[in-house]
């Protein structure tokens, strides 16, 4: 036998002859145990940070995501789309909707509704068949042409014509009508009793709906009707009635004052 392997048998027999006195052996065993629960708490603690910098992360995301309303956008009709309404909206005050009303391939789309006591906006879209908005054309043929509302062949505004026997000058809108008043949108009340508001609108392809009062109180049951028999160079018939909800009206009208 070599002497290497006497030296290891030699060995091993010391070790199976010695024995650790149990209050030694209690120690180890608890230092080994505190070690990994030390080990495990920094574990959890790492964990608790890389969720805390992703919540971090995620509420502003969360935030955005919910402040979507077009009306908090740069937009605004004749000073309408005020400090109030962008307040307002940013609290989740507005509704969205989609009403569409399709003919010729076009589409009326109605998508967002904010609605005060004395006020309503409605954000539109007319598309075409693939959801792109029309083009911002006019058909002139046949008027006495004043202004033809081009800038180096591109459309910035609506036409202006004569029309025999009148002075002044008219405005070809973008939004023809059958109705006499030339209001291709108007509200009416529970009863069909159109709702005497002023009323205005964008009159281009993307834009605004707006009916303000006098400063009374709208009723409790309005009616949005549209009538329109022309957009931009196409004629057809885009005709509709649908409930205003106003179920968020209190609550805008006091965080736009």
């Amino acid at each position: 036998m070599d002497i290497s392997k006497k030296i290891n048998e030699a060995l091993a027999e010391q070790l199976e002859e010695t024995r650790i006195p149990e209050e030694i052996d209690q120690r180890v065993k608890e230092s080994f145990i505190q070690f990994h629960k030390k080990k495990e708490k920094n574990k959890m603690k790492k964990k608790f940070i890389i969720l805390s910098l992703a919540a971090v992360i995620l509420v502003p995301t969360g935030m955005y995501a919910m402040n979507t309303s077009y009306f908090s956008n740069d937009v605004d009709l004749n000073g309408l789309v005020d400090k109030g309404v962008k307040r307002a909206v940013s609290q989740q005050l507005s509704i969205p909707i989609d009403q569409k009303i399709t003919d010729k391939g076009i589409t009326v789309h109605l998508k967002e509704l904010y609605v005060e006591n004395k006020k309503i906006l409605i954000h539109y879209n007319i598309e075409q068949q693939d959801g792109t908005p029309v083009p911002y054309e006019f058909d002139t043929t046949g008027l006495n042409v004043i202004t033809d509302g081009k800038r180096d062949g591109k459309q910035v505004e609506n036409p202006t014509y004569q029309e025999s026997g009148l002075e002044g000058f008219s405005v070809l809108s973008f939004f023809g009508t059958e109705k006499t008043d030339n209001l291709p949108f108007y509200l009416t009340d529970g009863t069909g009793r159109e709702i005497k508001t002023g009323i205005a609108d964008k009159d281009k392809p993307e834009g605004i709906i707006a009916f303000v009062t006098d400063g009374s109180i709208l009723p409790k049951s309005i009616n949005l009707n549209v009538n329109i028999n022309r957009i931009g160079k196409t004629k057809g018939s885009w005709k509709t009635q649908f409930p205003i909800d106003q179920s968020k009206a209190e609550q805008a009208t006091e965080a736009a004052r």
